[in-house]
């Protein structure tokens, strides 16, 4: 039988099976010049490889595969001469083998209805290609072993042949999930969310003594000494106030030993504080509709002004002064309408562990930060965290995100971190050249001044402050 081909015009004669053209890349993609680099390189497909490759047409993983190995071959099967499939260095050629009526009984360790025993027979009676130019690519082991017990020489496959892996039905579960987020989310304002806290991690905190209660008394006649009555008993005082001899004796009574009784948690909430800016920026294509802003608190608590309470002791009442005295006008009072675009507070902050924030209409490419100041419970576990949700009603679900401060208890007495009797700190708080600047400059509305019960007071925009400056006490 005349031969089909020269087989002397390749440098390299190989014979595949069916898993280098199901699982391998295609075969004019494959670096073929790590087999041979100059080439050219005559492939030849077998019948039970076209056969094998032919019936995964509909193979739902491998169909794609089968059909362009077919499309590959077509013009070599059409013409039964090898057809070039690529030009690059070296040339690659195919071809469909034929080979010789098999006896299988030359061959009793071989099975006629073995997939790779009929490839390996199938090469060994090929017809055109002298038995020592045969060369058989595979990556499995088993046909290998076939050849190689038959004196047909082999070259596995490298693994970097191999085209990637398909995805698992799980896998394409997650890209089909995946795909849905990213969908749902052009659909829905994308908001970012960060918080800093402005004090190095860990921080010191003070859990500290209370004053022994024999020490009390001390204590309760010093701050009474130095904050005489106000009482003005003059006959010429026409609009004395005739009440204030009963508000100064519960002053003494009742004020000044509650603060004997509680400066230590005055203490303990003044060295707690810390600030922190949080921020809140919408950088999706969509606005934000009903956005509510939460931020909670654990191991202590959050407010946008700093706490200040009598650390030296309660100063004395004053006597009102004429028929309006006592009387003071808040100009928190008056609120202006809130817009549909403005942040208002709709819990907090207030010393509270919840502050929550609403906005009828937070723009696309809008921000909005928030300066505040958190205080640490030295009598909570650490770390101290603040949680923050967002969530809108054109947002599906709540975006949730945690943020935490280290911080490291230190058992403390009064008398480490302040000197009472001389009204000056020992031990600076975290806070203390912020609040020097801003007790220097007036600045009262960053300052919440808090009496012994906890509740707020006025400031007097005359009051002279300067003795309860944060600075240490000389050496």
């Amino acid at each position: 039988m005349e031969s089909q081909f020269d087989h002397t015009k390749y440098s390299t004669v190989v014979f595949i099976d069916s898993m280098v053209a199901l699982e391998g890349k295609p075969l004019d993609k494959l670096p073929w010049d790590e087999l041979d680099p100059t080439g050219p390189i005559l492939i030849l497909v077998v019948s039970q490889v076209n056969s094998e490759i032919d019936k995964r047409k509909r193979d739902g993983r491998l169909a794609k595969r089968a059909r362009a190995f077919n499309r590959l071959i077509s013009p070599a099967a059409e013409t039964a001469a090898p057809h070039r499939v690529s030009e690059g260095a070296p040339a690659i050629d195919i071809a469909i083998a034929r080979h010789r009526r098999i006896d299988w009984d030359q061959y009793d360790d071989l099975d006629p209805d073995g997939g790779d025993d009929r490839v390996v027979a199938q090469i060994l009676n090929a017809r055109d290609v002298p038995d020592q130019r045969k060369l058989l690519l595979t990556n499995d082991t088993n046909p290998i072993a076939i050849a190689s017990r038959h004196g047909l020489k082999s070259w596995r496959m490298p693994d970097h042949w191999l085209a990637d892996p398909e995805p698992s039905p799980s896998d394409k579960e997650i890209v089909r999930l995946k795909a849905r987020v990213r969908e749902l989310e052009q659909a829905q304002p994308n908001v970012e969310i960060s918080l800093q806290y402005g004090a190095e991690q860990p921080q010191t905190v003070f859990r500290v003594e209370p004053i022994p209660t024999e020490a009390r008394k001390a204590i309760t006649s010093f701050v009474i000494r130095q904050n005489p009555s106000q009482d003005d008993d003059s006959p010429f005082n026409v609009l004395r106030d005739y009440s204030y001899g009963d508000c100064y004796r519960e002053y003494r009574t009742k004020v000044v030993p509650a603060y004997a009784a509680s400066v230590h948690r005055f203490l303990e909430v003044e060295y707690g504080q810390i600030p922190f800016t949080f921020s809140l920026k919408n950088v999706g294509d969509l606005q934000a509709e009903s956005l509510v802003l939460k931020l909670t608190s654990s191991g202590g608590s959050l407010h946008d002004r700093f706490t200040c309470y009598p650390i030296f002791g309660p100063s004395a009442p004053r006597p009102k002064s004429g028929i309006l005295g006592g009387i003071r006008f808040n100009p928190n009072s008056i609120r202006s309408p809130v817009g549909r675009h403005d942040m208002h507070f709709a819990v907090g902050p207030d010393r509270a562990k919840i502050i929550e924030i609403h906005c009828a209409d937070f723009r696309h490419g809008r921000s909005w930060e928030f300066e505040g100041i958190a205080t640490i419970d030295p009598h909570c576990e650490g770390p101290f965290v603040i949680d923050v949700e967002v969530t809108a009603s054109n947002m599906r679900g709540i975006q949730r995100q945690r943020f935490d401060f280290a911080f490291a208890v230190e058992n403390a007495k009064i008398s480490d971190l302040v000197d009472l009797l001389k009204r000056t700190y020992r031990t600076p708080t975290p806070m203390k050249d912020r609040f020097n600047a801003e007790v220097r400059a007036k600045n009262w509305s960053w300052m919440e001044f808090v009496d012994v019960h906890g509740q707020q007071q006025d400031v007097d925009e005359d009051d002279d402050f300067d003795d309860d400056d944060q600075e240490e006490e000389a050496d």
